[in-house]
């Protein structure tokens, strides 16, 4: 039964800021760290993350750049590393990687994933003025089934709460450095969700601070289908942000 829970973005090969994460989180008394997977594409090792991830017991799933470096394809991307560059260790663990993980908290079933369930390609917005409408069938299908009360997960690079009347999406965001990396803690007895933003390569100072519950104000959404493209983000920043 996890009752607090650090939580780990897309990882992006950004080693630094990965052992600085991790050894920050470790004396905050978490039964568990949680990572949304991405762990090739950037600009540092991806052999480091690997082992720092493994080292540190990390329940970490597969994302589609993890994907994309196993079968060698989709690399004319910017910081994209190559299969052959990588050692026999690190291939391993980005193959044991599953797709999706669950497990039983304080508040309800949590599912770990990097887009929605088995799609490592979904992403999920309300939609604001700049940014469109994502929509889920993936997520609507949990909401009908009414069992997972928290999905964490990654892919769009943008920390924030997403409500629903029984459950809760949580984007983890990432430690890439061009979208604001952070890390955030899950307190499901005290009910809130703590976001720390990165300075350089160290973990700052709290700058956000949510209820896990919908709180006064936050608009909840009866699924995905509902989304309407007014929505005012519940952001895991120090400062409202699209």
């Amino acid at each position: 039964m996890l009752r607090r829970i650090g939580v780990l973005g897309d990882v992006h090969a950004e080693d630094r800021r990965l052992a600085a994460a991790l050894e920050w989180i470790h004396g905050r008394s978490v039964d568990a760290v949680i990572c949304t997977g991405d762990v090739a594409d950037g600009p540092g090792s991806v052999d480091l993350c690997c082992h720092l991830l493994e080292q540190a017991g990390v329940a970490t799933v597969r994302g589609n750049h993890d994907r994309w470096l196993l079968s060698d394809r989709v690399r004319h991307i910017p910081d994209a590393h190559h299969l052959h560059e990588i050692g026999d260790a690190a291939r391993d663990f980005l193959e044991r990687l599953p797709s999706t993980l669950r497990f039983d908290t304080a508040a309800g079933s949590l599912l770990l994933c990097h887009g929605v369930s088995e799609n490592d390609m979904r992403k999920v917005w309300p939609g604001t003025k700049r940014m469109p409408v994502e929509r889920s069938p993936e997520l609507d299908d949990l909401l009908a089934e009414n069992e997972t009360r928290i999905v964490v997960n990654g892919h769009m690079h943008y920390r924030v709460l997403v409500d629903f009347p029984e459950a809760l999406l949580v984007n983890a965001g990432t430690l890439a450095a061009r979208h604001r990396p952070g890390i955030s803690v899950l307190d499901l007895e005290q009910g809130v969700a703590v976001a720390h933003e990165f300075t350089g390569d160290r973990v700052g100072p709290q700058v956000a601070e949510h209820p896990i519950a919908p709180a006064r104000g936050r608009r909840v959404w009866r699924d995905t289908q509902e989304f309407d493209g007014t929505w005012t983000p519940v952001a895991l920043y120090g400062a409202t942000r699209e």
